[in-house]
């Protein structure tokens, strides 16, 4: 009899146990599909917000950029770029010389092109940077223009969300003319932040080598044969070559050979003056982190370079590379 009651009991218990089991189990999973539905929500509402900040970016800078031109006003889209490129492009003046010299846009009639955006979401803020193309025409002369910048940045500072107004407004602007198929008929140097013009494409030659050096082709299509430690060292002045660590040396150039590392085309790359020379500084992504690439110009060749993680720009000594032995 005691048997059947020791029996009856665990029964019970179990039976217990299976009912808060279940109970508990519905309970998560209806937790989960809350979670999961909060989740999907939450998307869609991102998704609309940003094609709306995307478009909104589009219409009100294509707006005042058709303004400043047909105008022929240098100030009003110099106004347009945001204060963080201002602040450090130091050839931007040039680059509106450059655009204005070209033409008389007062008789040009603009055009809205594609529009696209990169964004990231997280705990720390969210910001979206959007890439524009337009159109300029007038009979059949025609030029395409590529604007670009953050829609919106806000991001945690001191503890508090806020939004990072110097960073909003157009990073880059490039303009090159068309011919009669529609086709470029000039080069555009849009790796670097400010606005394209002529005297960039040295500084540009240079980050897309050491950045993009794979995805160089020949103008036919067929891949550029592979350079020769001789042929690389070649772009960098015989100061660095006689004075750099000869391992650092070793290191950055396989980092060009072997396209160890990519641009973040949303981030800022600024153009700035050392001396004589230029300091081009990209945020660059190694091994899925980001970092700070900084190489310094001197008279079209490289004369220092540093790596340095987590973005935090170090600026290169002459004649010196410095961070990348350590990554390899």
């Amino acid at each position: 009899m005691k048997t059947i009651k020791k029996a009856s009991a665990g029964i019970i218990c179990i039976l217990l146990i299976f009912s808060l089991f279940l109970m508990t189990g519905c309970s998560f999973i209806e937790s989960f599909k809350d979670n999961l539905e909060s989740r999907r929500e939450e998307r869609k509402e991102n998704s609309k917000r940003s094609f709306s900040e995307m478009h909104g970016f589009q219409d009100y800078y294509l707006k005042e950029i058709t303004k400043a031109m047909k105008g022929n006003d240098k100030k009003a889209l110099k106004d347009l770029f945001c204060e963080t490129v201002l602040e450090n492009t130091y050839d931007i003046d040039e680059g509106l010389e450059y655009v204005f010299g070209r033409e008389d846009w007062s008789g040009f009639s603009m055009s809205n092109g594609n529009c696209s955006s990169r964004k990231e979401y997280g705990g720390e803020g969210h910001w979206e940077y959007v890439n524009c193309t337009a159109v300029l025409s007038k009979d059949k002369e025609q030029y395409r223009i590529f604007y670009s910048g953050y829609s919106t940045y806000e991001w945690k500072v001191d503890g508090k969300k806020r939004t990072v107004s110097e960073n909003l407004g157009l990073a880059a602007f490039c303009i090159i003319k068309l011919d009669s198929k529609g086709s470029p008929a000039e080069s555009a140097y849009t790796l670097i932040s400010g606005i394209n013009h002529p005297g960039r494409e040295k500084f540009s030659d240079r980050l897309n080598l050491v950045l993009n050096y794979y995805d160089s082709k020949e103008a036919d299509g067929s891949y550029k044969e592979e350079m020769t430690d001789e042929a690389l060292a070649s772009i960098m002045t015989d100061n660095l070559q006689k004075n750099a660590d000869k391992d650092e040396l070793k290191a950055f150039i396989k980092f060009i050979r072997t396209g160890s590392i990519s641009k973040k085309h949303e981030y800022f790359t600024f153009l700035r003056k050392q001396g004589s020379s230029v300091t081009l500084t990209a945020t660059v992504r190694f091994e899925l982190k980001d970092r700070c690439l900084t190489l310094l110009i001197k008279d079209g060749q490289i004369d220092g370079a540093s790596f340095s993680a987590d973005k935090n720009e170090e600026k290169p000594r002459f004649g010196r590379i410095e961070g990348f032995s350590k990554d390899q």
